[in-house]
């Protein structure tokens, strides 16, 4: 499946890159006029002109239609009066000239001394413009290089080309009114008149061509093809070939016609515009008259070939267009005996074989009909038609089956009845295989195979499910299939299988099978599609509606798509998407009258589809036989192309054919689009994407307007394109680039300024916090101090004296006592341990009385622990001091002195330690504590959760806690012990000389350095 997707992309991508070496492809001149899609707008339709008189089209795709009421614009769906084009200038009144020039401007010619310009979406006074004398022009027409050709009133001649305007020579010398004027090959300007003929104009004076024109009425004049000139008067067309003029070898019916318009396509076929309606002459000279038709109404005033080769044609009656459909129809118009037709089969030699309904058998081939008469075929009604190495056979209703050869220009036959050993004489299927054999399906009496010239039937009695037949298919691996009411029929190595609904079938009625070139077998069965592939039967999930109905025949193009004809559509189908399940609106194509279709409901017969040698698909509908060429139809397609209409910023109209400047403060932006292709348009799918803003492509999508909002400021390229109705990508992208100005708060200076004013409020954040933490611990301690002064003074009023004196009198009694008293020994250990509490009191005391009016520093009082422990052990003991002292706040300095002895008087007593070393470091950020040891170290447990009936631990981490330090404990046993106490230099230290700072320097933070402090010290003290 891959595969062939991927061969399909290459072949799609051939045939695009084809489309776009073509610029653009007129109308195939082997159909029909009738064959073309032929649409018409009048007032029912919306169309507002009335009566038209020209016809062109702009570079940006618009159509404009110069009518009786004004100028008329076509966007592909809506008509436009534009009343004023010019919007301080009168209305335009009757339109009578549009031409188009090189460089894209769209010359009009409004009835009067006017004249105007369009030109890249604007309006102009061409009389304005250039400078030229304001006249009443009477004809105006193309150059043979992109210029543009006037003449006046007066006969005053003006060749506009490059931008400038030059007088015609002689041209005031021609007699009469020009009404047509033209450029031929070799330069020569032709003029022709209302009333006296026909002139020519080179470096001489004006000549009359001919007197055959003399006295005629010339309305319209078109370069030929072979640099000729055909001229179309009141009294027919005629040509003139370089020496004379002559009719050219048209029919007489072109003689008696009225010529009002003539255009030559880019295929250099010539349209003609006539009081009868519309005729074509061929570059071969083949004259196509199936448009006209008389009529007070009838009358072609113009013709106009767009950019996609469409014809758009328009008199008194409105505007109508001709163009290309997927399908050229054959109807009882064009030939066929009847508009209601059954089988169809294409041979070797692209001859058409068709069976009507109501009986016969005809062919098709090169536009014309023949019928085949022998042996009764046209007197019996003909179910199905096959054919292969120059045999055609046929299954008829009563008549068996027959074969068909050429024999020179006539047919010979012969029929198998019966009698000749076929199963029954009613055959509603016939195939013939690669190998030659034919089988015949009959209606109801079984199959019968003719192998050599002998018949071989199978029935009911030899394992067939149903005697009925409805269609037959041969596979790649020879196997036989057959489609019956009772389920599907295989014959392989001369057994037969059959799967039913029990195999998984929608139901077991199939109604048409049919086998693609990946060998997958297709059936259409009463109850819905499914397909056997690989040795099982398949049924596609999620069908659209269409595929829902009832199919009625099936076939594959060259491409790889599917098509299938229901009771209702005619629908082309991606397989592989099919197959796969993934079948959205990408994958189906439903085709219709807009298509080139008479009607879209099926015929129920067998092979009402089949597709030929070269991948045209044929198929029979109730109203005609269509046939359509997919491979020719994307060739001719043109690239899709858009077309920006406006663009808005915030509701207001912005001009994006230049760099546009949109101000600050849009919070939309919307951008209305359309294709430039003026057919089918609401087949036409978008994508788009805003480069600066998408990340990809968006999906595919039909609507014609997208809005972007919120979008910054920078510089955006909108850049969309389009596909027409075939799913073609293949054409130009459309861009608009356009910048949103900078708001000033969206400016680097309004960001910057932003910053620092965050920046500058989280700092006063920040300073306020650690205010109010100051003078809350600062009040927390000085409470505290004032507690512990209370609690001090009370011990040593009470408890520490009541214990001296309890001392004393014991020791009074001690003395009394005889030296041999038993009671004498207890009362010494008595005054031992009321010494002991005693000066353990007074230690105590001591701390709850520290303050700082004795001035010592926090690096002496740490000096002092040993000593006043009365440590009179090897320990190493040492004191390093970093940088240079400040002042510590009283109240923070005892506490950090208390945790730091609580941690060096562990170290001292527990950690049976060598060395113990406190390092005290003064920053401007932080004051720091270091207590370390290489003692036994803590255990982890007791580390993180204390001991059980001690509270130093948890003591220093409240204490810690209590001034807004950091308190961490670092500890591995065998490895020593390491406590770090870190205190906010804000917290930690009183600042001095305040007053002599800038305000801004004390809000920043930022210490002023004293005498000394611009180097680190370092003090060691034992």
């Amino acid at each position: 499946m891959a595969q062939g997707h991927w061969l399909r992309g290459w072949v799609l991508a051939g045939l695009t890159g084809i489309c776009c070496l073509n610029p653009a492809c007129a109308l195939d001149p082997s159909r029909y006029l009738s064959q073309y899609v032929h649409e018409k707008w009048g007032a029912e339709r919306g169309f507002v002109g009335g009566a038209v008189y020209a016809i062109g089209q702009s570079a940006d795709g618009y159509l404009w239609i110069g009518t009786e009421r004004g100028l008329v614009r076509f966007d592909g769906s809506n008509f436009t009066l534009m009343q004023r084009p010019l919007p301080d200038g009168p209305p335009t009144g009757p339109v009578l000239g549009l031409v188009s020039d090189w460089q894209g401007g769209l010359w009009v010619r409004p009835e009067g001394q006017r004249l105007l310009l369009y030109r890249d979406g604007k309006f102009a006074d061409a009389f304005a413009l250039y400078g030229i004398d304001q006249t009443t022009f009477t004809a105006m027409a193309p150059d043979g290089s992109g210029g543009v050709l006037f003449c006046g009133l007066d006969n005053q001649g003006d060749h506009y080309r490059d931008g400038v305007f030059e007088r015609i020579p002689h041209a005031d010398q021609v007699p009469g009114t020009v009404l047509a004027l033209a450029e031929t090959r070799d330069g020569s300007i032709w003029m022709g008149t209302r009333d006296d003929g026909l002139f020519h104009i080179s470096q001489r004076a004006p000549a009359s061509v001919t007197t055959q024109l003399a006295g005629m009425k010339v309305n319209v004049l078109q370069p030929a093809a072979n640099g000729g000139l055909w001229i179309g008067t009141d009294h027919g067309l005629y040509i003139w070939d370089g020496t004379e003029v002559g009719s050219g070898g048209l029919p007489r019916q072109v003689s008696q016609l009225q010529i009002l318009a003539m255009m030559r396509d880019h295929d250099g076929n010539v349209w003609v515009g006539t009081d009868e309606g519309i005729l074509r002459i061929t570059a071969g000279g083949v004259v196509s008259l199936d448009l006209l038709h008389p009529g007070p109404d009838a009358g072609v005033n113009a013709i106009f070939e767009d950019r996609d080769g469409e014809i758009w044609y328009g008199g008194p009656r409105g505007i109508e267009r001709l163009r290309d459909g997927m399908f050229a129809t054959y109807t009882t118009t064009q030939g066929l005996p009847s508009d209601s037709n059954g089988a169809v089969y294409v041979d070797s030699d692209r001859r058409t074989w068709f069976a009507p309904l109501s009986g016969g058998l005809d062919w098709l081939q090169d536009g014309h009909v023949g019928r085949i008469s022998v042996d009764g075929l046209a007197d019996d009604v003909v179910y199905s038609i096959s054919g292969g190495g120059g045999e055609i056979w046929v299954g008829r209703q009563r008549g068996g089956l027959t074969e068909l050869r050429q024999s020179g220009d006539s047919w010979t036959a012969r029929s198998y009845t019966q009698a000749d050993g076929l199963a029954q004489d009613s055959v509603y299927s016939v195939h013939r295989d690669r190998d030659g054999t034919v089988w015949a399906g009959t209606v109801s009496g079984g199959i019968s195979r003719l192998r050599d010239g002998v018949f071989t039937n199978f029935s009911t009695a030899s394992g067939l499910a149903s005697n009925t037949v409805n269609s037959i298919a041969e596979g790649q691996d020879g196997t036989e299939w057959f489609a019956t009411p009772n389920g599907l029929e295989a014959f392989s190595n001369g057994r037969w299988t059959n799967r039913t609904a029990h195999d998984g079938l929608p139901s077991s009625n199939v109604k048409s099978i049919f086998e693609d070139s990946k060998h997958v077998l297709w059936i259409a069965t009463s109850g819905g599609l499914a397909y056997f592939s690989s040795g099982r039967i398949g049924v596609p999930r999620n069908l659209p509606e269409p595929l829902r109905e009832q199919i009625v025949g099936m076939a594959e193009d060259d491409l790889g798509y599917l098509w299938f004809v229901t009771s209702d559509h005619v629908l082309r189908v991606d397989r592989d998407m099919l197959l796969k399940n993934s079948l959205g609106e990408a994958g189906v194509r439903s085709y219709g009258i807009g298509d080139g279709l008479e009607g879209a409901e099926g015929v129920s017969r067998d092979r009402s589809v089949t597709s030929d040698a070269v991948g045209q698909i044929w198929i029979s509908l109730d109203r005609g036989i269509a046939v359509a060429d997919p491979k020719l139809t994307i060739l001719n397609s043109q690239p899709a192309t858009v077309r920006i209409d406006s663009m808005s910023a915030g509701g207001a109209p912005v001009d994006f054919r230049q760099m546009a400047e949109i101000a600050p403060g849009s919070r939309s932006i919307t951008f209305n689009f359309a294709g430039t292709g003026l057919a089918a348009p609401d087949e036409v799918r978008f994508r788009y994407k805003l480069d600066g803003f998408d990340r990809n492509w968006s999906g595919i999508e039909a609507s014609r307007q997208v809005t972007y909002t919120n979008l910054g400021p920078g510089t955006y390229r909108f850049r969309i394109i389009a596909a027409d109705g075939e799913g073609l990508w293949n054409g130009p992208q459309t861009t608009v680039e356009f910048a949103i100005e900078r708001a000033f708060w969206q400016t680097w200076w309004f960001t910057a300024l932003c910053i620092a004013a965050g920046i500058a409020v989280l700092l006063a954040i920040y300073r306020l916090r650690m205010y109010q933490m100051t003078r809350r611990v600062s009040a927390r301690f000085q409470e505290r101090l004032a507690e512990r002064t209370r609690i001090a003074r009370d011990l040593h009023d009470t408890l520490l004296q009541g214990v001296l004196s309890a001392s004393m009198q014991l020791d009074l009694a001690e003395d009394q006592l005889p030296e041999d008293s038993p009671a004498k020994q207890r009362l010494q250990r008595v005054l031992e341990l009321l010494g002991q509490v005693t000066e353990e009191g007074r230690g105590t005391l001591r701390g709850l009385r520290t303050t700082d009016s004795d001035g010592v520093s926090l690096e002496r009082v740490f000096s002092r622990i040993k000593q006043d422990l009365g440590n009179e052990d090897e320990t190493g003991y040492r004191v390093i001091v970093q940088g240079t002292p400040m002042t510590v706040r009283p109240l923070i300095r005892d506490e950090v002195y208390r945790i730091g002895r609580e941690a060096v008087v562990n170290a001292l007593a527990h950690a049976q330690a060598k060395n113990v070393e406190v390092e005290v470091e003064y920053a401007d950020k932080q004051l720091r504590i270091v207590v370390r040891d290489d003692g036994a170290g803590i255990d982890p447990q007791v580390l993180h959760g204390g001991r059980e009936g001690h509270w130093g631990l948890s003591g220093m981490r409240e204490r810690s806690e209590g001034i807004g330090a950091t308190l961490r404990l670092r500890s591995r046993i065998g490895a020593g012990t390491e406590i770090e106490l870190s205190v906010p230099g804000a917290v930690a230290f009183e600042r001095h000389g305040h007053d002599a700072e800038p305000k801004w320097r004390r809000w920043l933070g930022r210490e002023k350095p004293e005498a000394g402090s611009g180097q680190e010290e370092k003090r060691i003290s034992k």
